[in-house]
């Protein structure tokens, strides 16, 4: 990390929630990560809106890595990082799956800890369960750190701003995550992290689902596609907000958590006129006299 960088970076701010949450999207949604994952119950719903107690927000940035959407800006957890191993202190927050997947993408491969307490071994189980479906290196915990890594090179006020002054891409020795890794929530997305594999499955029952599009138009994530003859399920772009299932009214879609190689998934329509309004619509075959507007009787508004 740089001078300036360890600088910047020790300025006051608060977390936002942006207005690509899901809540924000639409009350509909059932999402609750955030608000489950918050170590001092900093997140919460009033009255219909998701907020952040500032009063009792630590910062520790978990909330950051777990959104599905990626809807919380700020930083991830502070973390000490030595070369392939995070470091995890006294009084550390317990690091996230997503975290811990974003590390290893990163290159770290090594867990140190004094006493690793169950809450920490099992996230690492479930971490390295991911990784052996993907046939990757598992994570695993050391022992011993050398002890020249161990702490930040201290250098005076004035080295400090010379330092500044003549180069200002010199870095320092530093134990923290790297500036870099810990500003880009986007960063924690698994389908960014792991090219070829989707974390999630999605069953679409094409007997119950009208073709209404809202699921479609609402996805965050552009799972859904549809094209004049068919329509396209990609996985592998699926977040896991669960937002096009929160929203279907004939309960017609459903997500997993699923690690497997991505695939997309085709299924066959057909473009119908509706007997009633007129209009030209993708149908199911042997479903297309009515348009789903006609068919349920009024036009749904899935956004407010």
């Amino acid at each position: 990390m740089s001078l300036i960088g360890n600088w910047i970076e020790s300025l006051s701010y608060e977390l936002e929630i942006s207005y690509s949450c899901t809540r924000k999207i639409s009350p509909m949604s059932s999402c609750t990560t955030c608000i489950d994952k918050c170590p001092t119950e900093a997140i919460r719903v009033v009255n219909g809106e998701i907020t952040i107690s500032n009063h009792l927000c630590t910062i520790c940035g978990v909330c950051t890595t777990v959104c599905p959407v990626q809807a919380i800006k700020g930083k991830s957890p502070s973390r000490r990082i030595i070369r392939n191993y995070v470091l995890l202190e006294n009084g550390y927050v317990l690091p996230t799956v997503a975290e811990l997947l974003y590390y290893h993408k990163k290159g770290i491969r090594s867990i140190h800890e004094s006493s690793v307490n169950e809450e920490l071994s099992e996230v690492v189980s479930r971490v390295n369960n991911i990784l052996a479906k993907m046939e990757l290196e598992q994570l695993s915990f050391v022992e011993h750190v050398e002890a020249e890594s161990e702490h930040p090179q201290m250098i005076s006020r004035r080295a400090f701003f010379a330092r500044i002054g003549s180069n200002s891409k010199n870095t320092v020795l530093t134990s923290l995550t790297p500036i870099k890794w810990r500003f880009n929530e986007h960063s924690f997305k698994t389908s960014n992290l792991f090219k070829g594999w989707s974390f999630f499955k999605i069953k679409l029952n094409h007997e119950d689902c009208t073709l209404c599009k809202a699921c479609f138009m609402i996805c965050p994530s552009d799972v859904f596609r549809i094209a004049e003859d068919s329509l396209k399920l990609t996985d592998h772009n699926c977040c896991g907000c669960r937002l096009c299932s929160d929203i279907c009214r004939e309960k017609a879609v459903q997500i997993t958590d699923n690690v497997h190689i991505s695939e997309e998934e085709s299924f066959s329509l057909v473009q119908a006129n509706c007997k009633k309004c007129h209009t030209n619509f993708p149908s199911w075959k042997g479903a297309e006299e009515l348009c789903p507007i006609c068919s349920s009787g009024d036009k749904p508004n899935f956004f407010l």
